[in-house]
């Protein structure tokens, strides 16, 4: 796989592709707001991330599964939920670290405020979900399968790790830089999974496996 990976996708490349998701995904969420509405917006927004990675993957005739390490295993998938779960307790000693030093983030209570108020409805918690599921799918793919990849086949892992999860805290951006910062923390040991078992599967049933054990959570608490 790692052979896969060499000289495929250049990291200029790759974090060009990154900047045009970011912009690609901006305009055309306003787009999908104002055709389809909030909770169809919510549900499928996540997918854009993909649209460039993918179709550049595409167009330079990458051998995706391979690439990015795509392999479906039910042990894999165990793992990712076994992971997820200790990742979700981090994040919790993260989340209260950052509390206790700068207070709290008004983007993140926002968030949590109008994803309740969203999930009142059923067709409104069946977005939710979506979108939580579909954000560890699309962001491992297109942060730590995309550009830590292509990063790491010229450059160091260090270097790989720090600039994959910079632009991934960059994507949770928050006035405040609590959020980003916290998200920032979040890649760095999404990275470190991804690295370490060599899997796309394992890092997005992780990341997807903390957002919805977390709204789990809050939803609970609010009812």
């Amino acid at each position: 796989m790692k052979e896969e990976r060499n000289s495929i996708i250049s990291p200029r490349a790759a974090i060009l592709a990154v900047v045009a998701t970011f912009v690609l995904a901006q305009f055309s969420v306003i787009v999908l707001f104002l055709l389809f509405g909030f909770e169809v917006t919510l549900a499928f927004s996540e997918l854009l991330l993909i649209i460039v990675p993918l179709g550049y993957m595409l167009y330079k005739k990458v051998n995706i599964r391979s690439y990015i390490g795509l392999d479906a295993k039910p042990l894999k998938i165990l793992l990712g939920l076994a992971l997820g779960g200790l990742v979700f307790l981090l994040n919790i000693l993260i989340s209260v670290l950052l509390y206790t030093l700068f207070g709290p983030s008004a983007a993140i209570e926002e968030s949590n405020a109008k994803i309740i108020e969203t999930s009142t409805s059923p067709s409104g918690l069946i977005a939710v979900i979506t979108a939580l599921s579909l954000a560890g799918i699309c962001e491992e793919f297109t942060f730590r399968g995309f550009l830590q990849n292509a990063i790491n086949s010229r450059y160091s892992f260090a270097v790989a790790l720090f600039v994959s999860s910079l632009a991934f805290g960059l994507f949770h951006f928050d006035p405040q830089g609590i959020y980003t910062l916290s998200a920032f923390l979040i890649g760095l040991v999404l990275g470190l999974i991804y690295h370490r078992w060599q899997s796309y599967v394992v890092s997005a049933v992780v990341h997807s496996t903390v957002n919805l054990i977390a709204f789990a959570l809050i939803f609970l608490i609010q009812v």
